[in-house]
């Protein structure tokens, strides 16, 4: 097993023991702390700083991640309070940071997880950093001397958070950027949308999203998404490919795209009219 593999495996064993529910029950009510961050509160450096890296070791678990980062930042959290929570006890303030921290930490491990997969699975360079991901970028490959942004983006995004307005490409010499759909939907309820669908369009729509869900991506016992090794290796083939061609009028794969694109160099079968679909449900 080569050293991306070893740590692959290894982040992916910390991911399993996250107590999704516990959180899920805990945090996710919580919206009290939705103001833009100030620079100095920005949790992604800290997130970079423990969880991505070239080497084993152990990951702090959430409980430990967060109480190092509010004993760090104590004096900017006093001014943010000063600005925006004057009046209000400091433990209301603790759980409103605790819950927006908590839903950006999941959000980044699992584009963590794509990038880790990468290394293990794929020959073309990653880079990831928090710089990066302040752009919008959550991680950058290099194909000769093009520059490929990749974003993540769960398949429930609203329309309009879809587009690449983050994207900032003359900072970070990307001169293309693709989308990377994962879902959070089970493949036994994508199932139960192909079959109801009477719309062909949207039946292979809601196949393809079947195809992602129990082909690209699994579940951790714990309900943590994560990513097949097949999924990376087919984007790297597709970007090879793409780049080889006649790309200069094309700067920009949108997810629903990328997916088709994907689907179709994989060569798997994708049945829209005979109401089933391969693959076991979640």
């Amino acid at each position: 097993m080569s050293t991306a593999e070893t740590l692959l495996k290894g982040f992916e064993g910390f991911l399993g023991t996250i107590p999704l529910d516990k959180y899920r029950q805990e945090l996710l009510s919580v919206k009290t702390v939705e103001q833009d961050l100030p620079k100095d509160l920005n949790p992604l450096p800290d997130i970079y700083k423990q969880y991505w890296t070239d080497s084993s070791r152990q990951f702090p678990d959430y409980e430990s991640f967060f109480e190092q980062w509010w004993k760090d930042h104590l004096a900017p959290i006093d001014e943010f309070v000063k600005h925006y929570f004057w009046g209000c006890s400091y433990e209301f303030v603790r759980l409103g940071f605790k819950a927006r921290l908590y839903r950006t930490l999941i959000s980044v491990l699992t584009q963590f997880h794509f990038s880790y997969a990468w290394r293990a699975f794929c020959t073309l360079p990653i880079e990831t950093s928090a710089e990066m991901d302040m752009h919008g970028i959550d991680a950058l490959v290099r194909f000769r001397d093009i520059g490929v942004a990749l974003q993540m983006k769960k398949e429930t995004y609203r329309p309009e958070a879809r587009k690449s307005g983050r994207f900032v490409q003359k900072q970070l010499h990307a001169k293309i950027l693709i989308e990377l759909p994962y879902t959070i939907v089970s493949s036994k309820e994508w199932e139960q949308r192909k079959n109801r669908a009477r719309d062909k369009r949207k039946k292979e729509e809601y196949a393809l999203f079947h195809w992602l869900s129990t082909e690209l991506q699994r579940w951790l016992p714990n309900g943590f998404v994560v990513f097949q090794d097949k999924y990376p290796r087919l984007v790297e083939q597709f970007i090879e490919d793409f780049l080889s061609g006649d790309y200069a009028s094309q700067d920009h794969i949108g997810w629903d795209e990328l997916l088709k694109k994907i689907h179709t160099l994989s060569g798997d079968h994708l049945p829209v009219d005979d109401g089933s679909l391969h693959g076991s449900a979640q």
